[in-house]
């Protein structure tokens, strides 16, 4: 069979997408959710077509690579194939995606794309490609056992932005800009549910149900709080309830000098950021 390319052509190519990277991910350890980011980019104003391109071997969908972002920043995807199919592919699918976001007629200036450590494949070929490692970020591991299931309250299937930033400013500053950029990141994220603990805390979480690996993804707290073990004890627990089989949380997200040790947490993975301008 010969190999062909053909750039996006139309809505089904976004499930197409999403399907491949959930099979592409399966097997990769604490690999995310997949977010809404590519469905709420063909809205926008800077989306082109050649921002995603898709490989097929005959008729059957082998790769695929796809970008996110504007002139100033880029998200960059790797160019995700089926296994027999990595090197000539991958490097074809990332000249005619990168290709065209760095050329004059988009005109990206900065690119990044996020991994976990594990991912060593994925690190490696964007270091290949001149990118580089520039912030590590740990991630606190936890696997569920099938005990102490207990119904927490407050629980909402959905992510309130307004109620996690009221708990924000509770305790700095925080500017217009900030709050808007997060707001728009949340905005791509599919949340499971969340977990609001009057003001002294508000938790967002997903759930990859085809891996049962759960994020607490948000995090707000009240400053000084003494409940935030107790809060994340709640949020094992309702994980537990929706058959949650291991949980991660970013070790930023964590209080000052506390520690989730005693709740059975090992950073056993990093977020790694990688990035080229």
């Amino acid at each position: 069979m010969t190999i062909t390319y053909r750039f996006y052509v139309g809505k089904k190519d976004l499930q197409r997408q999403i399907d491949f990277w959930i099979k592409c991910t399966k097997l990769l350890p604490y690999a995310w959710k997949p977010t809404i980011s590519p469905n709420l980019f063909i809205e926008h104003e800077n989306f082109h077509p050649k921002s995603r391109c898709f490989a097929f071997d005959g008729n059957q969908m082998i790769g695929y690579m796809s970008f996110t972002g504007s002139k100033e920043f880029v998200s960059l995807g790797y160019p995700w194939v089926l296994p027999g199919y990595e090197g000539i592919v991958q490097d074809e699918l990332y000249k005619r995606v990168y290709g065209f976001a760095e050329s004059d007629e988009f005109g990206a200036k900065l690119f990044a794309q996020r991994f976990r450590s594990d991912w060593k494949k994925q690190i490696d070929f964007f270091l290949s490609k001149g990118f580089e490692v520039t912030r590590r970020s740990p991630i606190l591991i936890k696997e569920l056992s099938e005990s102490n299931h207990t119904n927490a309250s407050k629980i909402e299937n959905d992510f309130q932005f307004d109620k996690w930033a009221n708990v924000i400013k509770q305790n700095e500053v925080v500017t217009e800009e900030q709050l808007s950029m997060m707001k728009e990141y949340y905005g791509s994220v599919q949340f499971d549910f969340s977990i609001s603990f009057e003001n002294e805390g508000y938790f967002g979480v997903t759930i990859r149900s085809d891996t049962d690996y759960a994020e607490i993804l948000a995090v707000a707290l009240k400053k000084d709080t003494t409940k935030f073990l107790a809060m994340v004890n709640h949020v094992l627990k309702e994980c537990q309830n929706r058959g949650v089989k291991v949980v991660g949380i970013a070790e930023s997200h964590l209080p000052h000098k506390e520690s989730l040790g005693d709740l059975g947490f090992l950073v056993l993975t990093e977020d790694v950021m990688l990035m080229k301008q």
